[in-house]
């Protein structure tokens, strides 16, 4: 049953609330939790602040019982080192370990370029978690026309 397709919209500031709920769930199995222990405490003033300036942009996949099961979340802003381009920073993408097909994965990865291409966006990342070991992942990526660039470390400074 979980395995249906998923209906996307298009992230609105409404969605909050419902976003921040799913990315709980995994938190603490990040690569980011577990090498700084950071408790996850997102604020919703903040993310209502972003939408309010027009940089906060995304989708939403919902089942058929309107939950929450997938979502792209990014920043937009012009390339510091062109500002001709627009890129996307992902802030977070997901897709619930029950939903995880290939067939959702696909679809996500449309709604995503949907939203990006209506919103103005150039250019964009995913980033794939180190420790889940990606590489039939990364090559399909690849094969959409992604393409490696650096990989992100995190160092966090203890005070």
């Amino acid at each position: 049953m979980g395995r249906r397709r998923l209906t996307y919209t298009d992230l609105c500031v409404a969605d909050t609330p419902i976003v921040l709920d799913l990315c709980a769930t995994w938190w603490k199995d990040s690569a980011w939790y577990l090498n700084t222990g950071m408790e996850f405490k997102s604020d919703p003033n903040y993310w209502y602040s972003l939408f309010a300036q027009g940089v906060m942009i995304g989708c939403v996949g919902r089942d058929d019982d309107n939950i929450a099961r997938s979502c792209y979340v990014a920043v937009k802003q012009q390339y510091l080192f062109n500002q001709d381009y627009i890129t996307a920073s992902e802030v977070v993408w997901c897709l619930d370990e029950e939903h995880r097909t290939g067939r959702n994965l696909l679809e996500l990865m449309s709604k995503i370029e949907d939203v990006l291409k209506r919103t103005g966006v150039d250019i964009y990342n995913l980033n794939l978690p180190l420790q889940e070991g990606h590489d039939r992942l990364n090559s399909k990526m690849k094969r959409m026309g992604f393409f490696d660039q650096d990989i992100s470390m995190f160092k966090e400074i203890k005070r």
